[in-house]
């Protein structure tokens, strides 16, 4: 917690001061003039916009509000922008430049096997986003000039560790691309170093407490680490302290896609006094909405819907009212007491709809389980699976990997209260066992890899019986 030591108040991180202390109703003037420019460019620029338009006989002529943008524009989906690059590859009808002004290409990691989406930058896009977004976020977070960061993402295709490295160069902090190197050998040159400040997902900040740890290294004590920004994954509130004290360090978090949307919590962190903090989305960046994904209506504060992004600027690959396929959180900015006019995520709590589970005609998120089982810190790692019974029963069982130090006793116990969370917390009752070898360490950005539903073979091994 940075607070000065004479008042005991936060200390605030501004990176554009005037806009995170506009009022909220002058910060929506200045966002719908963006947003009114960048629909008229869109639709003079990509072919893919046009085409939605027609089909419901829509120009911009006709939103003359932001209800009329919310309420007339069509959605644009992931199959839409794959359909479109099947018609004109490799950038699709939505290029709204010449090939000749792209600066840099990117691609979605495709884990959830629907196709990559291709997305281009001009050499101002790129600028924009890593000052705009990156920068401020790595401000917001205690970063500085001279800061000597560990970035561990390589420099590939998807677009996650290029921003980083761009954003920290825009600061003029002295970058560490660890990306091509091994955990062991990130730690040491962590030590080497004195790096101070890390990025790493929840399920690699473990990875690399687990590492250092088998080093002989007490994180805290023998590294210089005293920020670390997370990303990318859904965790348990209790997680965070449990970082924090490990590590002797600050731990904040940020949202981010490939699609043009970005989040970050402000000064007070990840998690403050056991409760999560949230995601203040840029929105001088882009326009977010959060929707019933049954109706396409908003849904109310507190309450879990679809996210949906539209660029403010976005030159090469435009587009208008992407469908994120994010369950989310949403709350009004005035929930968070930092001032800033930007509407608000829970933080560590994003999951994707793809990867719910409907059993016993529930609706289950993995992530729901990683809050129970992977908030024990007695668990190392854990494997789900659904599967048929050979009495024709929907069966879900979760399979947990113990530290060496929990006593068979404590696995007992454990595993039962394990049970009884879960059920509480999801209406299904799940088997709880001891997994009988070592099991892999999950550190994508897809935590559903932990899960196998089983049910179509013990369906069909059914049909055979």
């Amino acid at each position: 917690m940075l607070c000065n030591r004479e008042s005991g108040t936060m200390e605030k991180r501004y990176y554009h001061r005037e806009l995170e202390t506009m009022p909220r109703s002058d910060f929506l003037a200045c966002q719908w003039q963006k947003l009114k420019e960048q629909i008229e460019y869109t639709y003079r620029k990509s072919d893919l916009c046009r085409r939605q338009f027609a089909q419901t006989g829509l120009t911009p002529v006709d939103i003359k509000t932001r209800e009329d943008f919310t309420r007339k524009v069509p959605f644009t989906t992931k199959q839409d922008f794959i359909a479109d690059q099947q018609i004109s590859p490799p950038y699709g009808t939505r290029l709204a430049v010449a090939e000749n002004e792209v600066f840099l290409t990117y691609l979605t990691s495709g884990t959830s096997g629907r196709g990559q989406e291709v997305h281009a930058m001009t050499e101002e896009d790129y600028h924009f986003y890593a000052s705009e977004a990156i920068a401020m976020l790595y401000t917001w977070c205690g970063w500085k000039r001279g800061d000597k960061v560990m970035n561990p993402l390589p420099l590939g295709m998807p677009i996650g560790g290029t921003l980083r490295y761009a954003g920290l160069l825009r600061l003029g902090c002295d970058i560490f691309n660890l990306g091509m190197y091994d955990t062991k050998a990130k730690l040491e040159l962590m030590q080497r170093f004195k790096i101070s400040g890390i990025n790493a997902s929840a399920a690699y900040l473990q990875a690399l407490t687990n590492q250092a740890e088998e080093m002989g290294l007490d994180p805290g004590r023998d590294l210089s680490v005293r920020r670390i920004l997370m990303a990318g994954q859904a965790y348990p509130a209790s997680f965070v302290p449990r970082m924090q004290e490990k590590w002797q360090a600050k731990i904040y978090d940020y949202y981010g896609a490939t699609q043009y949307s970005v989040g970050s919590t402000c000064e007070k962190g990840a998690v403050t006094e056991g409760r999560r903090g949230y995601y203040h989305l840029f929105e001088h960046v882009a326009l977010h909405e959060v929707i019933d994904p049954e109706t396409g209506g908003p849904v109310e504060p507190g309450e879990v819907g679809e996210l949906v992004v539209t660029p403010l600027f976005k030159r090469a690959s435009p587009f208008l009212r992407f469908r994120m396929g994010d369950k989310v959180r949403y709350f009004p900015p005035e929930a968070c007491d930092c001032g800033r006019p930007f509407p608000l995520l829970e933080a560590g709590t994003i999951a994707r709809y793809d990867d719910m589970m409907k059993v016993r005609g529930m609706n289950i998120w993995p992530q729901a389980v990683d809050e129970v089982v992977l908030g024990k810190p007695e668990i190392a790692e854990y494997k789900g699976r659904v599967y048929i019974s050979d009495e024709a029963k929907e069966k879900i069982e979760v399979a947990v990997e113990f530290k060496p130090d929990a006593s068979p006793e404590a696995r007992r116990a454990l595993l039962a209260r394990i049970g009884d969370e879960l059920r509480e917390k999801t209406g299904v009752s799940f088997i709880t066992n001891e997994a009988a070898e070592t099991l892999p360490r999950y550190v994508t950005k897809s935590l559903s890899l932990r899960w196998a539903d089983e049910r179509i073979k013990g369906l069909e091994k059914k049909r055979m019986d």
